[in-house]
């Protein structure tokens, strides 16, 4: 199942590069951030109520931080247009790159089996959800 989720996650990333339009492409690309930062988050909120094992929350977070690179790296790439400029993308491109570390810092609490730290983390990456979300346009909102 969770390769089924993990191939479905790359095909989609795919099919976003394949998009024509800047706007279409920067649109694909944020919802597969809103999608691993969700991702994040349920399986760190689980870990947390004992729902599964640290192995299993460890390697989901891992990929989603790899994911956020990943995003972060194909963001960049996108051509600056009067409809992206150049500094917009450098803050969608800050909230990403604390996105990853607020995982990364769960990941690391994971392994410390330190339960307080990871609730705390949760709050901050849902915070910087919410802030990445309001930078975007109405019309970008994925």
């Amino acid at each position: 199942m969770k390769r089924i989720f993990i191939g479905y996650l790359l095909t989609l990333t795919l099919l976003t590069a394949c998009s024509k339009e800047p706007t279409d492409r920067l649109t694909q690309e944020l919802k597969t951030v809103k999608s691993w930062t969700a991702t994040s988050k349920m399986v760190a909120d689980a870990w947390v109520r004992g729902a599964v094992p640290k192995v299993y929350a460890k390697q989901t977070l891992k990929k989603a931080q790899q994911e956020f690179q990943t995003e972060t790296n194909n963001i960049a790439e996108i051509e600056s247009s009067t409809a992206i400029p150049q500094p917009y993308k450098l803050v969608l491109l800050g909230h990403i790159k604390r996105l990853a570390k607020i995982t990364e810092q769960i990941s690391t609490a994971v392994e410390q089996e330190n339960y307080s730290v990871v609730a705390q983390r949760l709050e901050d990456l849902s915070l910087e959800g919410r802030t990445l979300d309001s930078q975007l346009p109405q019309q970008n909102k994925p």
